[in-house]
């Protein structure tokens, strides 16, 4: 699901016109941002436990087909 169906879904379940459902799911988004940069780890009861993770430096191979090396540098995903 896209962040567009997201919000389509969301102003369904909770009667609301997309433009409201639109500006509630972006501040909601913003706001799990904030939390993900101030702790590593947020656990919601009853639902789930996500934590911040980095990638290590790594070498891969170029996807454009030729034979080239790329290095790919460390970035921090949501587990």
């Amino acid at each position: 699901m896209i962040k567009k169906e997201f919000k389509k879904f969301y102003a369904q379940e909770n009667n609301l016109d997309e433009e409201k459902a639109s500006e509630e799911v972006e501040i909601f988004l913003e706001t799990m941002k904030e939390m993900f940069s101030n702790y590593p780890k947020v656990v919601f009861r009853n639902f789930g436990t996500f934590e911040v993770r980095e990638t290590k430096d790594r070498k891969v191979v170029d996807p454009r087909g030729t034979d080239k090396i790329i290095h790919a540098k460390p970035r921090k995903y949501i587990k």
